[in-house]
């Protein structure tokens, strides 16, 4: 069985489960935030009958048995939810052992993931993904992260007035920002830094190039924005922006598949950037990212490479081969393109 750890607003998760379906594959789906008001937990150790169960899901199966999975999609999950009544202390203990519980479940449980909870945690740092890209060969643009005014100022001035655009290392659904150009009343708040750090990135200016890494496909997207009021980060302007799949080339999809599996990642979306002379510049990766918008406009098949994904991870554990190496090494290998 293929479990999805999902939220109620993902598009994707759907969209995956049904191809899924349509392959014969049996699925379930578990909202975290389900845990402990909705859905409960009972684990078995040392008894006749071990193992550990989830009862009450939302369509089922009931219960669902964590011994029966094979693969489990780790897809933008919620955080536990108290129940209301608990003080603001009881509640925070009660989250605590939740936490404990569900964890030490996906920890112990033998099925393949896409991505391991522990993984995707530091493959969503950005300074752990510039620092394996450098190792990786990819080009990464001149950057600081700082919350040392001065160190921001030095940097600046060694760009010698080449543009520059600062991001913020980690954001909420609640303080997510667009990525923007510094601009003078950035530069004369550098004091604010104090405060906490950021990202200062030297400007790359051309063409998104977004490659979605999927079960050992890499399908490329580019989104050319340049024509728009924010080509410096196309989600704003993302139905004015030019897009179409793109051919990567080899040593940069030679590089992409050593950072995915430094990461031990099944999936990821990852950001670059194509300049003037061809040059590609990795910017940021997000093990959780997008694509049913970059699928609508190509037609790309990604929703079916991730399906596919899952599938296999699971056909694999039932067939008893290896199940935690990292990436796809050794099983299906890479593939380039659709």
């Amino acid at each position: 069985m293929i479990l999805a750890i999902s939220n109620p607003d993902d598009v994707h998760a759907p969209a995956v489960l049904e191809v899924l379906a349509r392959m014969g594959e049996r699925t379930a789906v578990l909202d975290q935030a389900d845990l402990p008001r909705t859905v409960a937990v009972t684990i078995r150790r040392g008894l006749t009958e071990p193992g550990a169960t989830f009862t009450g899901l939302p369509g089922g199966p009931d219960p669902l048995r964590a011994e029966e999975l094979t693969a489990i999609w780790w897809r933008r999950p919620l955080p536990f939810a108290p129940h209301a009544e608990l003080s603001p202390a009881d509640a925070v203990f009660a989250a605590e052992q939740v936490q404990s519980a569900v964890s030490g479940i996906w920890g112990s449980v033998r099925a393949a993931w896409m991505n391991e909870p522990w993984l995707d945690e530091r493959a969503n740092h950005k300074v752990a993904q510039l620092t394996v890209a450098v190792e990786c060969g990819l080009d990464v643009p001149p950057t600081v992260i700082t919350s040392v005014p001065g160190e921001a100022r030095a940097f600046l001035d060694e760009l010698e007035g080449r543009p520059v655009v600062h991001k913020p290392l980690r954001a909420t659904r609640e303080t997510w920002r667009s990525t923007r150009l510094l601009g003078p009343k950035d530069r004369a708040r550098l004091d604010d830094l104090r405060f906490g750090p950021a990202i200062l990135q030297a400007y790359v200016p051309g063409v998104d190039i977004r490659v979605t890494a999927a079960g050992g496909r890499l399908l490329a997207t580019a989104i050319d924005a340049r024509e728009t009021s924010s080509p410096h980060d196309f989600r704003p302007v993302y139905a004015q922006a030019r897009v179409a799949p793109y051919a990567l080339p080899p040593a940069v999809a030679a590089g992409l598949r050593r950072y995915l599996d430094a990461f031990g990642l099944r999936y990821a979306a990852v950001d670059l950037r194509l300049d003037a002379e061809g040059r590609l510049s990795f910017l940021e990766a997000n093990p959780a990212g997008q694509w049913l918008f970059l699928e609508d406009r190509t037609a790309q098949p990604i929703t079916g490479a991730v399906a596919e994904a899952l599938a296999e991870a699971s056909r694999q554990v039932t067939a008893g081969e290896a199940w935690r190496q990292p990436g796809w090494q050794g099983t299906s290998g890479w593939r380039i393109g659709a």
